[in-house]
């Protein structure tokens, strides 16, 4: 592989400009000035501003691109998933694929080597979601990592046929176990079902949770730990359901609207019970927007999670798009920039700090989630990166900047700079 030498960048990790010096695709050298005579390619960045790969932790490609197909009139998550449901009856495995290549080259183009995907998997639709991206999956192997989580959109028990499918999706090859307890009627067996399967393939889960934000969060229930909590709100079932399996994979949940909807001590509560069972979350703003407060006629609520107070708690949490153009969210969008950008006004984003922070969770964050090894800028990484040409997060976000070239392995990709 190519000797490359990157000159004149700036790190998330702050300071002054740097040299990378790449090898057989991993950072072997970063100094204030590196000059050597035998690289293979040098580029000069001008002090713009290099990160690791960025990643899209949470997206649908199997409904991507349907807006055209599926029209959500109301724009509420209740029309989103009726139409859907009807629309996946005639879905087929060709279909799938040709509206999801289309959003991983363009995620590509926006800077993204690492992309989660959630894959319904139900009665309806079968494997066919499964199949498609286990295909786009080998055919991107060389150019972006996908990683593919087995979703019960339709529920478990409630979709009857769908616990044996999620079993079959897991043998032939997803990732990740995936839940829906925003439609389980009962949060506990949801949630053992979930913690049964991904026991049996040692994989990790990543569970859509409290979506839905116009529960009754007055009513109590009495927990395992001896500690009051809203009977309405499934992260905690999730919470315990973990302690209970003593689980020992990584857990995420995923929307985590409801949070923002409960009482101050009420959520201060469970973001503790959080950060004690090691949950991940993902804020998924541009989705929970949209969606969300359809139903208010004043004091329109934003129904995006509690992203700073859970950071602030020390949960770890990233960002991302969820729906990308289908009915649950039209205007869904693969750039990352723009997601943080949303992120950052939906969740009171405000200064220097938070910003930096936008991209650690889009980065860093991020990858502990999908537990990516030699993932960063620090020696011995991969030579995967993102480069701009602002010199800091919060002009990149102030600008809605693209990516001026993006690096895989050392191996250019694209150079708009």
């Amino acid at each position: 592989m190519s000797k490359i030498l990157i000159k004149n960048i700036k790190t998330l990790n702050g300071g002054c400009t740097q040299d990378i010096l790449v090898d057989n695709g991993k950072i072997v050298d970063i100094a204030s000035t590196i000059s050597i005579d035998d690289a293979d390619e040098k580029y000069d960045f001008k002090g713009g501003l290099l990160t690791p790969a960025l990643i899209n932790i949470h997206t649908h490609l199997d409904k991507s691109n349907l807006s055209k197909y599926v029209i959500n009139e109301t724009g509420t998550i209740s029309e989103a998933r009726k139409r859907l449901f009807e629309y996946k009856k005639n879905m087929t495995v060709e279909n799938i694929k040709e509206r999801a290549r289309q959003t991983i080259l363009e995620s590509v183009s926006n800077g993204i080597l690492f992309l989660r995907t959630h894959v319904d998997v139900d009665p309806v639709i079968g494997l066919k979601g499964i199949t498609a991206l286990l295909d786009l999956r080998e055919e991107f192997k060389d150019l972006i990592k996908i990683e593919i989580v087995a979703f019960p959109q339709e529920g478990i028990t409630e979709s009857p046929g769908t616990y044996a499918l999620l079993e079959s999706a897991m043998f032939l090859g997803a990732d990740v176990m995936g839940g829906h307890l925003s439609v389980a009627k009962d949060f506990n067996e949801h949630s053992i079902k979930m913690f049964e399967l991904a026991s049996k393939f040692g994989c990790d889960i990543d569970v859509h949770v409290d979506y839905d934000i116009d529960r009754d969060y007055s009513i109590y229930r009495i927990c395992s730990d001896g500690k009051k909590y809203p009977k309405e709100l499934g992260i905690v079932d999730l919470c315990q359901c973990k302690k209970y399996f003593n689980f020992e994979g990584l857990v995420t949940a995923s929307h985590v609207c409801g949070l923002s909807s409960a009482l101050p001590e009420d959520a201060e509560q469970i973001m503790g019970l959080m950060h004690e069972e090691n949950i991940n979350v993902v804020a998924l703003a541009p989705n929970n927007l949209y969606c969300n407060g359809r139903s208010d006629k004043h004091n329109i609520r934003r129904g995006v999670t509690l992203a700073k107070p859970l950071l602030n708690k020390g949960v770890n949490v990233s960002f991302g798009p969820d729906n990308i153009r289908d009915p649950f969210n039209p205007l869904g969008s693969s750039d990352m920039i723009m997601n943080g950008l949303i992120t950052a006004y939906a969740c009171h984003f405000s200064n220097k700090i938070d910003y930096d922070e936008l991209f650690n969770m889009c980065t860093y964050r991020a990858a502990k989630i999908m537990k990516l090894k030699n993932y960063g800028t620090e020696l011995g990484c991969y030579a995967d990166f993102t480069v701009f040409h602002s010199d800091s997060p919060e002009k990149i976000l102030a600008n809605a900047e693209k990516p001026a070239a993006l690096f895989r392995r050392g191996t250019l990709i694209f150079n708009h700079a």
